[in-house]
């Protein structure tokens, strides 16, 4: 059906997912059943798509290894240097560093339940295919299916890598959206807390911008000056991986397997970069030059969350048959573990650092954050606190930007599976299996130990 017209290639798919997000949007205000769960209207899209796609109902034919793919790994990048560019003018204390590494810890804890499920009752697949899975739940569908596509391109030894990553991604927003409303309305029963109807989206957002003339109101102009500053730190990101999968490549060997990794890490050379952006602003800043008209929150946030929209639709169309098949019982069996666990420990953690009278928004925000994406968690904490007055919503998304500093260097275990494969050497295998283990403890001791008076924030 698609590529029909020439020239439209491309065009023909984003048009075709914005009727996807129209559609569901619709469905999901007035289907009874699915206004009543945590579930995007992203997903809804993405699993309506899936139904009529070819390998399904066979409506239409997508192109899920070119086009369906690159805006995955594109939506991904632009979504991750959109956030990273936001300027926080909050300043972080114990509690937001604590809810950092509450978010790597259940990272940790993921990883190693899903290497341990490969070990144990899968032990001829690729280990790599174990990490996908705090990949999906605990990060979303673009960077699990950007790795599974990496572990299928660059190692060769997990085919469907990417419909993997999917899949385990679309089975952790289910979780969250429907393992989180039974939370919830359990939780609320329990302590005798009101739950606001959380699927009506009647919010309101305002925002002001500066008149520069009497006459002209920039607000378009603020948007493309956003938009031109994310696009200059994207071509950035091009230049350092043809860079670094051109020189690596010519020296073969393990260099040539971080060739494969370095280019699913484009979202992380982006973060980087808008780092590195923001800081340079916040130096201007110091000095005496005034730089807060050259970025705009408000804005840089409505373009994230259109990327990460279409992320999910796309990840969504990227599901196959063939991994469907070929992997259900694998991402059962991870789901129902990861699941199982990370209630418990976010559970068990809670209640060890914060303030008793926000356990459950705590446990709730956590717990969404943590299988679906941070808006399946705000939309669990709205229930029990629809005006965000609990000090929770800011310190998970603070705390957010905290957890990538600590989590940067885990994105070094990615390799490790696939250089026990290509060096012929278990050690690699080791180390992934005791690496996430013993930073896992690391991180619980600091956690347990600053927290062990539940200081105020």
């Amino acid at each position: 059906m698609f590529g029909l017209v020439e020239g439209w290639d491309l065009m023909i798919y984003f048009v075709f997912i914005g009727v996807l997000l129209f559609v569901s949007k619709i469905i999901k205000e007035k289907v009874p059943f699915l206004n009543k769960v945590i579930l995007p209207t992203a997903l809804i899209a993405g699993f309506l798509g899936l139904i009529i796609s070819d390998g399904f109902l066979g409506l239409v034919t997508l192109d899920r290894e070119g086009i369906i793919h690159e805006i995955v790994y594109h939506s991904l990048a632009i979504g991750f240097i959109a956030i990273s560019l936001k300027r926080d003018k909050n300043e972080t204390n114990k509690k937001v560093w604590s809810t950092g590494m509450i978010i790597v810890m259940t990272y940790l804890l993921q990883a190693f339940i899903g290497v341990m499920v490969v070990i144990v009752f899968f032990p001829k697949l690729f280990l790599g295919a174990g990490l996908l899975l705090p990949l999906g739940f605990g990060q979303g569908p673009g960077l699990a299916q950007s790795q599974g596509q990496s572990f299928a391109e660059g190692v060769g030894l997990l085919s469907e890598g990417a419909a993997l990553g999917s899949t385990i991604a679309t089975v952790g927003f289910l979780v969250g959206g429907i393992v989180g409303v039974i939370a919830l309305n359990y939780l609320a029963r329990k302590y005798k807390i009101k739950v606001n109807k959380i699927h009506e989206e009647n919010s309101r957002i305002t925002e002001t911008f500066e008149v520069e003339t009497i006459k002209e109101i920039r607000v378009f102009d603020t948007l493309t000056s956003q938009a031109t500053i994310i696009l200059v730190i994207y071509f950035a990101v091009y230049l350092t991986l043809a860079f670094l999968e051109t020189n690596l490549r010519e020296i073969g060997g393990i260099a040539e397997t971080f060739a494969g990794v370095f280019h699913g890490f484009n979202f992380l050379i982006g973060i980087l970069y808008a780092l590195l952006f923001k800081k340079v602003l916040v130096w201007f800043d110091n000095r005496g030059k005034n730089t807060n008209f050259i970025t705009n929150n408000y804005v840089l946030s409505n373009i994230s969350s259109i990327s990460f929209n279409f992320l999910i639709v796309a990840a969504v169309l990227r599901i196959t048959r063939e991994a469907i098949d070929e992997y259900y019982l694998l991402v059962a069996v991870m789901a129902l573990f990861a699941t199982v666990f990370t209630l418990l420990f976010i559970r068990f953690i809670v209640k060890k650092v914060y303030d008793e009278k926000y356990f459950v928004h705590y446990f709730l925000g956590l717990f969404g954050m943590l299988t679906g994406t941070a808006s399946t968690g705000l939309a669990l904490l709205k229930g029990v606190d629809p005006e965000y007055k609990s000090p929770v919503a800011e310190e998970m998304v603070v705390g957010s930007g905290t957890a990538i500093s600590m989590a940067l260097p885990l994105f070094a275990l990615l390799a490790f599976p696939g250089m026990a494969i290509t060096n012929d050497n278990d050690l690699f295998n080791y180390l992934t299996i005791g690496i996430p283990v013993i930073y896992f403890l690391i991180l619980l001791v600091i956690t347990l130990k600053v927290n062990s008076k539940k200081t105020s924030n």
